[in-house]
C-alpha cells in the first residue's frame, strides 16, 4: 500500500479555523499547549501551516474543552486509540460527577451556616429607602430586525403594589414564535396578583418573584426544541430583586461602573467563569449559545434569585441578546454610561446600535432610571 503523504494537503491557521469552525486564537493556545502544534512553521515568515488531517484533532480538542477538561487531561486522551480514549473521558466524568457531589454537600452546610447568622441591618438611609414609582423612569424597546421572520423576543413592564415595578424580558427559540409572549404574560400576570402564594410583592419581592415562576414553567412544552428565557427585575424601596434564567440580562450602571447582574447559562460561560476554559476559546466555539438553563423541554428550569442596592441616579437594563451579542461592548458601555438622558431615547438608541451592527436576531430592551 502506497505511503499517504500528510504534508500534502497544507492549511493555513485561517483554513484550518475554517475547516474545524474554531477562531484562529484557540488554535494558536493549542498549538502553545502542545495540543495542536503546526505541521510546518516558515522559517522566514514564522507562518504556521498544517495538515487536513489535523481538523478532526482540533474538533475533538474544542469539544473536549467544551466540556471542561484541563488540557493536560486533553493530551493524555487524545493521544490514546478510540477504546483507551473512551474509558478515559468516562473515569473523568466520574470524577467531575463527585466533585459536583461534594461541592454540593458543602454549598449545603454554607447555607445552613449562613442562615444561622445575625441577618445585617437592612434600615436604609432616605436616599434609598423610598423609590416611589414617580420616582422610576421607565421605558421599553423592540425590534424584529431585518434577518428574521418573526418577533421572539417580548418585554413588559408593570407598576405593583407598594410602589413596587416590574420590569420583565423574555426571548423564545424554536418553532412557537409566540411562547415567550405567553410566558412572560403569565409570569407578569402572576406577580401582579400575588403569585401562587397570593403574597404583596412589596412584602417580599423575590419570594413574590420565585412565587410567581411556577406560571412561566407551567407553559414549558413537554417535548420539542421550542423554549424561552425569562429575566424579571422588581424594583421596590431602593433595592433591585431579580429572577433570571437563560441568556437575556441584566446589567447595572451607577456612573461609570457597569455591572453585569445576571450570568448567561450557557456551559460555556460558566466554564470561563471558573476559570476552566480561556474566552478566546469561546469567540468561535461550536456550542457558545447553547443554553443550559431555560424554561425548555429537558432541561433545568430553576431561576436565579438575586439582590441588588439601588442608588439615586441608577440605571437598570434588561436586554436580549439581540443586543448585547451583536453590539460592540465599548459602544455599549458608552451608550449606558453618556450623561443621563431621557430612557425612552436611550431604549431606541440601544435598538437602533443592534440594527446598525448588523440586526441579526430580534432585539428588546427595558429601562429603569431611579
Amino acid at each position: 500500500m502506497a505511503k499517504v503523504d500528510r504534508d500534502a494537503q497544507l492549511l493555513s491557521i485561517g483554513g484550518l479555523a475554517a475547516a474545524s469552525g474554531l477562531s484562529p486564537k484557540a488554535l494558536r493556545l493549542y498549538a502553545e499547549s502542545g495540543l495542536l502544534p503546526p505541521r510546518r512553521i516558515d522559517p522566514f515568515t514564522g507562518y504556521r501551516s498544517y495538515g487536513a488531517d489535523q481538523v478532526r484533532r482540533a474538533q475533538l480538542i474544542a469539544s473536549l474543552r467544551g466540556l471542561g477538561m484541563g488540557l493536560a487531561r486533553i493530551q493524555v486522551l487524545c493521544d490514546l486509540e478510540a477504546a483507551a480514549a473512551v474509558s478515559e473521558l468516562r473515569s473523568w466524568w466520574r470524577q467531575e460527577e463527585a466533585d459536583a457531589f461534594s461541592r454540593g454537600a458543602a454549598v449545603d452546610d454554607l447555607v445552613r451556616d449562613l442562615g444561622e447568622r445575625p441577618q445585617e441591618d437592612t434600615t436604609m438611609t432616605a436616599s434609598t429607602a423610598d423609590h416611589p414609582t414617580a420616582s422610576l423612569q421607565v421605558a421599553t424597546a423592540a425590534e424584529r430586525g431585518p434577518v428574521r421572520t418573526a418577533q421572539q423576543d417580548a418585554v413588559a413592564t408593570r407598576e405593583l403594589p407598594g410602589g413596587a415595578v416590574l420590569l420583565a424580558l423574555a426571548d423564545g427559540f424554536g418553532t412557537d414564535d409566540d411562547l415567550s409572549a405567553r410566558v412572560l404574560s403569565a409570569f407578569v400576570d402572576a406577580v401582579g396578583g400575588g403569585g401562587a402564594a397570593g403574597q404583596d410583592p412589596s412584602a417580599d419581592p423575590l419570594a413574590a418573584l420565585e412565587a410567581a415562576w411556577s406560571a412561566a414553567e407551567a407553559l414549558v412544552p413537554a417535548d420539542g426544541p421550542d423554549g424561552a428565557t425569562l429575566t424579571a427585575a422588581l424594583l421596590h424601596a431602593g433595592r433591585l430583586h431579580v429572577a433570571h434564567i437563560g441568556d437575556t440580562r441584566v446589567t447595572l450602571v451607577r456612573g461609570t461602573r457597569i455591572e453585569a447582574v445576571t450570568q448567561d447559562h450557557t456551559r460555556l460561560r460558566s466554564l470561563v467563569a471558573a476559570g476552566r476554559i480561556a474566552p478566546e476559546e469561546v469567540a468561535a466555539h461550536p456550542d457558545r449559545a447553547v443554553l443550559n438553563r431555560a424554561l425548555a423541554a429537558g432541561a433545568p428550569t430553576a431561576p436565579d434569585l438575586l439582590i441588588r442596592r439601588l442608588e439615586p441616579g441608577d440605571l437598570v437594563l434588561l436586554s436580549s441578546d439581540g443586543l448585547h451579542a451583536v453590539v460592540d461592548p465599548s459602544a455599549l458601555a458608552d451608550a449606558l454610561t453618556a450623561p443621563a438622558a431621557d430612557v425612552d431615547q436611550l431604549a431606541d438608541d440601544l435598538v437602533a446600535l443592534a440594527l446598525e451592527a448588523g440586526g441579526p436576531d430580534n432585539v428588546a430592551v427595558a429601562l429603569a432610571r431611579i
